[in-house]
């Protein structure tokens, strides 16, 4: 999302010198989010000691950067920068049988990638974070942003494959696929159906129960 906001320049484009401040104008004035979801980027800031930071600060493992990405390949040390990978894009595009990426879909992309990190495991940190982010795709790059209060099925929380694929692999918004801003402010607690859909729909889809045991634990 940073980056995609720096290529269109509504956070200095170079990546550099990016303070909480200037996300929280991009989220509210453009993308039409509540100021709420830049508290990671003050998370980050704060846990990387500066007022600014630079995008290629948010590799740093285990603040930002976590294992299991749905477009990016594993941190390791001879791979700090890591750029989005075409193939694991086009498997989370296989992933779903129809033109949508929806709950199941993204559900089973999410088991498949932290099976391949496999002996790693997600924190219980970054697993929340996993799941804040696969949600954010659903409801940011669907037509009608479902508003929780409404009650929406989980049906509702789907994104055309066009223009999520264009949204990963060249990290811009895909207007010329009828994407636009929301019309109305999404909230974070927009995002908590789409959160718990896709938790069910991983526990039915894990063959082994490690999904349910994980999430029995907390």
């Amino acid at each position: 999302m940073l980056n995609t906001l720096a290529n269109h320049g509504y956070i200095p484009h170079s990546g550099r010198q990016i303070s909480p401040s200037q996300i929280e104008n991009a989220f509210t004035n453009f993308l039409n989010i509540e100021v709420g979801f830049a508290a990671a980027a003050k998370s980050f800031a704060k846990a990387w000691g500066n007022d600014t930071f630079d995008l290629d600060d948010l590799n740093t493992p285990d603040i930002l950067q976590h294992i299991a990405s749905l477009t990016r390949d594993d941190y390791t040390s001879h791979n700090p920068q890591l750029e989005p990978n075409l193939l694991r894009i086009e498997r989370l595009m296989a992933d779903s049988p129809t033109s949508f990426i929806n709950v199941d879909s993204i559900a089973k992309s999410r088991l498949r990638v932290e099976s391949e990190s496999i002996p790693n495991e997600l924190s219980k940190n970054q697993m929340n974070a996993a799941l804040f982010e696969a949600a954010m795709v659903l409801v940011m790059m669907s037509d009608h942003s479902p508003n929780a209060e409404s009650n929406p099925p989980v049906s509702a929380y789907q994104g055309p494959k066009d223009r999520i694929q264009t949204w990963f692999e060249q990290e811009r918004f895909p207007t010329e696929f009828g994407w636009r801003p929301s019309a109305r402010t999404i909230k974070l607690a927009d995002l908590n159906p789409a959160i718990d859909g896709i938790i069910e729909s991983m526990e039915r889809q894990d063959n082994n129960g490690r999904v349910a045991q994980r999430f029995s634990e907390d």
